[in-house]
């Protein structure tokens, strides 16, 4: 496998890292400061350290970009040579500003999420087809077509998973609220989504759900008071309120538009 270097030290940094570590890739992580990796051996064991100092060599390097997006024009000009490849997870900013502001061969931008770390982050990206064996180095990559789409998608991967930690953490209220113990419940929520994840793998949401509910059983009671309370509205509007926050849009304008 190859080396890649990572510049940025954040906490998605630090996952993909560690993911591509374990996918056996050689790992620099670039950062302005040097790196504590004590406050996480299991994390960073065996990725190495870089300085940016006055500039960073990217000649023929394949790098990924992980710093705040704010800060793309400043780490540009520390920038000296051509990339082979570049690929980008700075929120909000497009294929164009990348290719704008550092040099290479192929490029890719792609929204991940901390599950990264363990090889488990679903993520959308859009580019050259190249970068994708790094992408795959820390979860599964899926490839848009359009700069609408990865948007959109950005959402499922990047902002969904605090939505369905919101639904887990509701779940886990409600069954400790029916008399199971926090801990017991906290581990049946956990196991229910790997399960779920599974199904879903061969299943529509759609028919999943039909096989699971039977004609006046608890299920159903349970799905009909969802609906009640407009639980999936509510999600597909906090995509589209996400979607509009990354677009600059207020949620009226965006509605309107759809």
């Amino acid at each position: 496998m190859s080396k890649i270097y990572i510049l940025g030290s954040g906490a998605m940094a630090k996952a993909m890292a560690h993911g591509l570590k374990n996918s056996g890739f050689s790992v620099v992580l670039v950062s302005r400061e040097k790196i504590d990796f004590s406050a996480s051996p299991e994390l960073l064991g065996g990725v190495e350290n870089e300085l940016y100092k006055n500039s960073f060599d990217i000649e023929g390097k394949d790098i990924i970009l992980a710093f705040k997006p704010y800060a793309l024009g400043e780490v540009a000009k520390k920038l000296s040579g051509k990339a082979k490849k570049a690929l980008s997870v700075l929120a909000s900013t497009d294929l164009e500003a990348v290719k704008s502001a550092v040099k290479s061969a192929d490029y890719a931008i792609c929204m991940p999420n901390l599950a990264a770390a363990k090889n488990a982050s679903i993520t959308p990206f859009l580019g050259d087809e190249s970068l994708s064996d790094i992408i795959s180095g820390f979860g599964k990559a899926v490839k848009m077509a359009s700069k609408s789409e990865f948007d959109a998608a950005g959402i499922i991967s990047g902002c969904a998973p605090a939505f369905l930690a919101l639904v887990a953490e509701a779940l886990v209220n409600g069954a400790i609220r029916g008399g199971v113990r926090a801990k017991d419940a906290n581990q049946l929520v956990s196991g229910l989504f790997d399960s779920v994840r599974v199904l879903l793998a061969s299943s529509h949401p759609a028919l999943l759900k039909e096989s699971i509910c039977s004609p006046a059983g608890t299920t159903i009671e349970g799905v009909a008071k969802l609906e009640e309370k407009g639980v999936r509205s509510a999600f597909i509007e906090a995509v589209a309120a996400s979607l509009n926050k990354q677009k600059g849009l207020g949620i009226l304008e965006f509605l309107n538009k759809i």
